[in-house]
């Protein structure tokens, strides 16, 4: 990163930027025309930069872990341990990710790991490790084995048509006594399924019923989304998919549909274990993009640049739909102009092709900040150079009548203006993770975690409550929905799709809000101001922030009672004294004192530091009795739904889990104080942040778990209401925690 800036700091000097911005194009087009000295200079420090990133490999060394890795994966396998096929798993993806391009440890470790998998029922991962294995050259005298296991699986996954050509292949070679009675075998599963009723059952396909309909203000809301119809809170007012997505922290989720649940990662052989997919037929779909982006991830830049790999990505994505419209077009500006033709089009609507919203989308550059201007001036045009001399991605427009120079020109200021966009309009996506996993790990990997694939064991789900932002993400359709503090949707992430969901009833005609920063349950006035001002360059004049006092309802959630023993007033802090923060138990607010409004005493709260005390003691039984009376104690200094009260239930049920995940056992009466208390803390997640909010399930995780061990009286209303909040969850989690309520809690509702 100080290498990259150091050189930004002095191309900065090489160019001067006009007082007024015009456009993209004009931007990149003023930096063409400097004094040839200064342009080659302004490049070379750039190309110079790309060549020093390069990292030094050394396949040797990787065959020799890998393989390492796979003979301790061998013994843990031919283990008698209960958990010795996962933990054989693991130590086989580690061999794989650790081979990279050492292609010949690179087939053994997908191999075995094909073997381990398909013993432990993941066939359709183990058909696809084992046509990986074959891809990396397997050796010849025994790919028999391997395409074997591909007709097992395949088998086992009902795919006739795959097993017939398996079958096929097996039967034309040689094969010892053994191997041709399984091969017999797989030909009588074949004819079995083959005679096997074949009726499926004709489902209608179901249209996509968008409820928002887009209009457009040429004056203050640009373009918008209303109501087509009366939406009830609850319904579905419209999904969308997108193409364009970077993992956040470069975390190994999958490429291509952001899956977080890999139970056998795909790594691109090149990128230094940086890039994953979770199966082949992603890593196929993904193709087309990674083939420019390798070399980058390779040399690990891409991390350094921000919005700017996402707005790379748009541009990878979305130039072969845009060229058609460009083929007549001879110089840099015919085509700039033909480009801001496609963006000025006025026919908008939902089922507009995605590059066309994503360039009609808003850009707020004209409104940055000279630093932030230059800064994405250059990260557009790094990524340009990087383009150039690392990939042969200028080499589709040879066909084209302008020239190499020009379309330079044009990309550049095309990532330029995508990144100018996302500035405005980019989105970032949830997801559930296991907490405390090492970024190396994978979830469906864990051998304390499963009992089988996808199915949890009894007690484990809280160990899935980690939610995180993984993705930054495109979604123009998302984008239309202009903002205020008291959103109408509720925005489900999954993967790479986002279904919205009304957070309440919608009149007919009535606008359609998102919520660009914390919501005004969340957040004092100024804290939302200053972002939106900050980065939307907007002051927000929702209904919310427009109110006699913007703040009553997350003050709400901030209500003591007085310690003073004279006094012993409920009282709101002033958040005009607060300023921007009533987070006192924070050692960054030390300095925000909270002062009771009635007799003006400062509060001390040495009750705050004996619970803390008590939550350390809490593997000791009567020191935990104890701390779940000093949480109800909580009700003499915080009111109602004190948003504290809710932090300190959190730690107090993490530690209590902690204490239970380490073999420490809980009286009965232990376990019901533990769920009375969750559900209080359920109770003000709801009130605050909403009963179907990610906040709500994660914490919902550990209420499920009692119940799963029947350690606590329920009801089934109850449990129907919880598994309702899952329909809330992204489908690889959904799966999961739907296999949990049957395989543990549904017997309950009986």
């Amino acid at each position: 990163m100080e290498r990259l800036a150091r050189v930004f700091s002095k191309q900065d000097e090489l160019i001067t930027l006009d007082e007024d911005y015009k456009d993209e194009f004009e931007t990149f087009k003023s930096l063409a025309a400097l004094p040839v000295d200064k342009r080659q200079r302004f490049q070379q420090l750039a190309i110079k930069l790309l060549q020093d990133f390069e990292q030094p490999h050394d396949t040797k060394k990787c065959a020799e872990r890998s393989r390492n890795l796979r003979e301790e994966g061998n013994l843990v396998f031919r283990g008698s341990s209960e958990d010795a096929v996962l933990n054989a798993c693991r130590l086989y993806t580690a061999a794989v990710f650790e081979a990279e391009d050492a292609v010949d440890e690179l087939s053994l470790a997908f191999a075995n790991r094909g073997m381990a998998l398909q013993e432990y029922g993941y066939y359709r991962e183990a058909y696809d490790d084992c046509a990986n294995a074959l891809e990396c050259g397997y050796p010849e005298k025994v790919r028999h084995k391997v395409i074997m296991r591909q007709a097992y699986c395949a088998w086992k996954l009902e795919k006739i048509a795959l097993l017939e050509e398996h079958l096929d292949c097996l039967e034309k070679l040689k094969l010892n006594e053994s191997f041709q009675q399984q091969l017999d075998n797989l030909k009588q599963k074949l004819e079995l399924l083959k005679n096997q009723a074949n009726e499926q059952e004709t489902q209608e396909k179901v249209e996509d019923k968008a409820l928002g309909e887009i209009l457009t203000d040429p004056g203050q809301r640009g373009r918008y989304m209303v109501a087509k119809e009366n939406i009830s809170k609850g319904n579905v007012i419209f999904s969308e998919r997108a193409s364009c997505f970077v993992p956040l922290q470069q975390l190994l989720i999958c490429q291509q549909c952001a899956a977080s649940l890999m139970s056998a990662p795909i790594p691109c052989p090149k990128c230094h274990q940086r890039v994953v997919y979770c199966s082949r037929k992603c890593r196929e779909a993904h193709s087309a993009i990674h083939k420019y982006e390798c070399a980058a991830y390779r040399k690990d830049l891409l991390k350094l640049l921000g919005v700017s790999h996402l707005a790379l990505r748009l541009v990878l994505a979305y130039i072969p739909h845009i060229m058609p419209h460009l083929q007549e077009r001879t110089s840099a500006q015919s085509i700039w102009d033909e480009i801001m033709n496609l963006a000025r089009k006025p026919e908008v609507c939902e089922h507009a092709p995605e590059y066309l919203r994503s360039l009609r989308m808003v850009s707020l550059l004209d409104q940055a900040s000279k630093a932030e201007l230059t800064y994405h001036i250059l990260c557009a045009n790094f990524l340009q150079l990087y383009l150039k001399g690392h990939t042969d991605f200028f080499d589709q427009f040879r066909s084209m009548s302008a020239s190499t120079e020009d379309w330079q020109l044009i990309i550049s200021a095309l990532i330029l203006r995508f990144a100018g966009q996302l500035l405005a309009n980019g989105h970032v996506g949830d997801a559930l993770l296991v907490v405390g996993m090492e970024p190396n790990e994978f979830v469906a990997l864990q051998p304390d975690l499963w009992q089988k694939p996808r199915h949890l064991k009894r007690g484990q789900l809280h160990n899935l409550s980690h939610s995180e932002l993984i993705t930054a993400i495109n979604l123009p359709n998302l984008s239309l929905c202009n903002h205020a503090c008291e959103p109408s949707i509720r925005t489900k992430f999954d993967g790479c799709s986002v279904v919205n969901y009304a957070a309440k009833d919608i009149l007919h005609g009535e606008e359609i809000f998102n919520c660009y920063t914390r919501d005004y349950m969340n957040s004092l006035k100024l804290q939302r101001c200053e972002p939106l001002k900050d980065v939307y360059k907007f002051e927000c004049a929702c209904t919310k922030c427009t109110q006699t006092d913007p703040d009553q309802n997350y003050l709400s959630f901030h209500r003591y009672r007085c310690e003073n023993p004279n006094c012993r007033q409920e009282f709101l802090p002033d958040a005009k004294v607060q300023r921007n923060n009533l987070i006192w138990w924070l050692a960054s607010n030390i300095e925000n004192p909270i002062i009771c409004t009635v007799c003006q005493e400062r509060q001390h709260f040495a009750w705050y530091k004996e619970f803390l005390e008590l939550i350390w003691s809490c593997a000791d039984s009567s020191k935990r009795q104890a701390l779940f009376k000093a949480f109800d104690d909580l009700d003499q200094w915080l009111v109602d739904y004190h948003s504290l009260k809710r932090l300190l239930a959190e730690e107090l049920v993490n530690a209590c889990f902690v204490e239970i995940d380490e073999g420490t056992s809980l009286d009965e009466l232990a376990y019901e104080d533990l769920a009375r208390i969750i559900r209080k803390q359920l109770e003000g997640t709801a009130a605050q942040c909403g009963d179907t909010s990610m906040e709500y399930i994660a914490r919902m995780t550990y209420l499920w778990d009692i119940i799963a061990q029947k350690k606590c009286r329920t009801s089934k209303k109850e449990l129907l209401e919880m598994k309702g909040k899952v329909e809330y969850l992204a489908s690889e989690h959904r799966e999961v925690f739907l296999n949990y309520y049957n395989d543990f809690i549904e017997q309950q509702c009986n």
